[in-house]
């Protein structure tokens, strides 16, 4: 039986080593900790990619303002991407965000992301959380949208991007039961959602059991030198391993 899935958030070459001798089953490569991640440097990829054995998805995000992105902008994640698949990347982590006409509110763009998403040639594509600034009342909609773009899963911390996915697991309850509801309704894709935010080996259960999760994705940093802690990653590959698995993950 396939076992719950485990991704770390690596902003450096050594911690993409410590993640997969702890027990990852996959990397998101990106730079710049502090500002919540920025697309992969290429050449940190190109050298992992000779060094680990387990699936490396990197991010496409040019600045770290909003998910908002001028053409220029978009054009230089189109370039991004074509070289880090040029260089065996595995997947891709983004996220295009456009304001409603009606309320103003944030929405999925469905086209430029559905641009991206025919660029990745089926290589596995994660909608970050940007969903994180998508109103609850936008779910369903924001679910076929993604859908529609091809995305295999979705990166939420389950609501107010300024909590930890700890403080929403009301919010991260409610996502999962609209997702398994709509599922119906996905043009024929499975879509999986994976909780990230401050996600450690001492709440992993918890948010497990308010949601029955399959996959949880960790920055596994304990100090201040962000690098990823072998030893954590270890202990909450371990907690995951306990948990009872319901159904085969999709977005691998």
């Amino acid at each position: 039986m396939k076992k719950h899935l485990l991704e770390i958030a690596c902003f450096d070459e050594e911690s993409a080593v410590k993640a997969a001798k702890g027990g990852a089953d996959r990397i998101e490569l990106c730079r710049d900790c502090v500002s919540g991640g920025l697309s992969a440097d290429a050449t940190v990829l190109a050298s992992l990619k000779s060094r680990i054995p387990i699936p490396i998805f990197v991010m496409i995000r040019p600045h770290a303002r909003n998910f908002y992105y001028s053409e220029e902008e978009f054009e230089e994640m189109k370039a991004t991407l074509i070289n880090l698949k040029s260089l065996g990347a595995d997947g891709f982590v983004f996220g295009i965000l456009q304001q409603s006409n009606q309320d103003q509110s944030n929405e999925i763009d469905i086209k430029r992301n559905s641009q991206l998403v025919q660029l990745a040639e089926g290589r596995s594509c994660t909608f970050h959380r940007a969903f994180d600034l998508i109103p609850e009342s936008k779910w369903n909609v924001s679910l076929s949208g993604l859908a529609e773009c091809g995305f295999r899963s979705i990166l939420t911390c389950g609501g107010c991007s300024e909590n930890k996915a700890e403080d929403n697991i009301g919010a991260l309850s409610r996502l999962f039961h609209c997702k398994t509801s709509h599922g119906p309704n996905l043009e024929g894709r499975e879509i999986d959602i994976i909780i990230g935010g401050g996600v450690r080996s001492t709440n992993v259960l918890i948010l497990w059991e308010n949601t029955h999760c399959q996959i949880f994705h960790s920055s596994a940093i304990l100090s201040d030198d962000n690098v990823v802690s072998m030893e954590e990653v270890a202990e909450t590959r371990e907690a995951l391993d306990g948990f009872p698995l319901a159904e085969q993950i999709k977005s691998l």
